[in-house]
């Protein structure tokens, strides 16, 4: 072969060999063009967890929460500090081998020792404190003021049970809900993480504490109170409520004071069933001053509440909702914001604590029904004889009652007084009246005397506009329509001759 040849193979071989070689680097060395340079050093002195780089993440802290020993928050919401323990229980197996259980983790909110927490609340903060992963490098330090550091809207310093020390700043929102900007101290690099990962940061001390205001019973017995009392610049008088023993009504409550008279069973049961155990939207201030409770409107409180149950006593104070349905109680020493969808007793005024009807007792428990009226009186005395017989095929008692009712001595049937006696209890209240008719003429007085020896009176008076004032067991006076009392009167008299009358209903 000619020496020119071999010259040219040797050459042609070696542009082959190489352009592999360039290849091959170009495949195998990742292009930094992009200025995100892979971080291989630590963040600072005092930690000993290196930056690192996996599918795309920055891993800037790496620790679980059991690690943490302090948290150091400051935000917008004002300074506070928790400190976080995770006990360990140390175990001996049969062997000798010792191992060590861990417990939970108890947290304690400094200056706040005696309050409980929220459930949940610092492991929020602790979650975020103990791992934090970005998703990107935005920048190497420049126009930091552009991501919200100028005035970070928090600055959370953390401490590790191993000694490692981390300061966290928190910045703006990224656009478009894509994370929230973050900076290490130590690091001149902003970094994007979620916003769920950063969102502990910005809680407060408040936001750590219990929302929930006394206790669930742990029985029905324990739901019992004394009594129940509602005052505040909502009611004109104090309304006191206790429990019903007139078991001709049926009303679980009564209300002793302003009035004397049984409570309406729906509204006054959804009250009194929301006032031992409260959930607040949240905390807004734990012992506040004179000053601090008259800003919040606390000190003319819209609505009071006491009531002692055998485990509880209740002192509540409520302002009056705002137009969104949020209002502020009071409780403990403890100022809390609530939604009044979740507080009934804020929403009721004294006309719905009482019923509806002027009086409308139950028909078993009538021994007795007087109706005077145009000078006369009527009446209606019923007796009930129950007998008990054996029926041997099913081999059980069958009670049977057979009811007798009289007028004058004059028998009256049942199904006749049953539409009366529906017509008389039919009455409803129009409106509450604040003052007892004074010097008007009696139109209708109707009582009844129950089994159990008590007596309920309702008295109808001449009045205007078609509506007559009556005032019921001489205490609490509304308004009934006046169609009512003409009916009952001209129906009256009838029925004591054992004449059908028309139901109202």
């Amino acid at each position: 072969m000619k020496k020119t040849t071999k010259t040219l193979i040797i050459a042609i071989v070696s542009v082959v060999l190489l352009v592999g070689v360039s290849l091959l680097v170009y495949f195998l060395v990742p292009d930094k063009s992009n200025g995100d340079d892979t971080p291989t050093t630590p963040l600072s002195e005092n930690t000993d967890t290196d930056e690192t780089q996996t599918e795309d993440h920055y891993h800037l802290v790496s620790h679980i929460p059991a690690e943490i020993k302090s948290m150091d928050v400051e935000n917008e919401t004002g300074k506070y500090t928790i400190l976080s323990e995770t006990p360990k229980t140390e175990t001996t197996a049969s062997d000798g081998t010792v191992s060590f259980l861990t417990d939970a983790t108890v947290y304690t909110l400094v200056g706040y020792e005696n309050m409980e927490l929220l459930t949940g609340s610092p492991d929020t903060l602790a979650n975020d404190c103990a791992s934090i992963t970005a998703s990107k490098k935005v920048n190497d330090g420049s126009a930091k003021a552009d991501f919200g550091f100028d005035k970070p809207r928090a600055t959370v310093k953390i401490e590790y049970t191993n000694g490692d020390k981390v300061t966290v700043y928190v910045g703006n929102d990224a656009d478009d809900n894509k994370g929230t900007y973050i900076m290490l101290d130590g690091d001149e690099s902003v970094y994007l993480v979620s916003k769920e990962s950063a969102d502990g940061f910005l809680l407060g001390a408040m936001d750590m504490l219990k929302k929930e205001i006394g206790f669930s019973a742990t029985d029905d017995s324990g739901n019992v109170f004394s009594k129940m009392v509602f005052g505040g610049t909502l009611f004109e008088k104090e309304v006191v409520l206790e429990y019903s023993d007139n078991a001709a009504f049926s009303a679980s409550y009564v209300i002793t004071s302003p009035d004397n008279t049984i409570a309406n069973e729906e509204t006054v049961t959804y009250m009194v069933n929301n006032v031992r155990n409260l959930t607040a939207e949240k905390v807004i201030a734990v012992s506040p001053d004179d000053e601090k409770i008259k800003s919040y409107g606390l000190d003319k409180p819209y609505v009071t509440v006491e009531a002692e149950y055998p485990d509880l006593k209740v002192n509540y104070k409520a302002t009056k909702p705002d137009e969104s349905g949020m209002f502020y109680l009071l409780s403990n020493g403890v100022i809390y914001q609530m939604d009044k969808n979740a507080v009934p007793w804020v929403n009721y005024t004294y006309d719905q604590l009482i019923p509806t009807s002027v009086m409308s007792p139950k028909y078993l428990n009538v021994d007795k029904v007087t109706v005077e009226a145009d000078g006369k009186k009527y009446e209606f005395d019923i007796k009930r004889d129950t007998t008990v017989s054996h029926n041997a095929d099913s081999d059980t008692d069958v009670e049977t009652t057979v009811t007798t009712i009289t007028c004058g001595g004059k028998n009256i049937s049942e199904d006749v007084f049953n539409v009366y006696f529906q017509n008389l209890t039919s009455a409803k209240r129009s409106e509450i009246i604040s003052d007892m008719p004074q010097g008007k003429k009696e139109l209708l007085k109707v009582t009844y005397a129950f089994s159990d020896g008590k007596t309920g009176t309702a008295l109808y008076y001449e009045g205007e506009n078609r509506k007559c004032p009556v005032v019921v067991n001489d205490t609490l006076a509304s308004t009934a329509f006046e169609s009512y009392v003409t009916k009952i009167i001209a129906d009256t008299p009838l029925v004591a001759s054992n004449n059908t009358v028309d139901s109202v209903y």
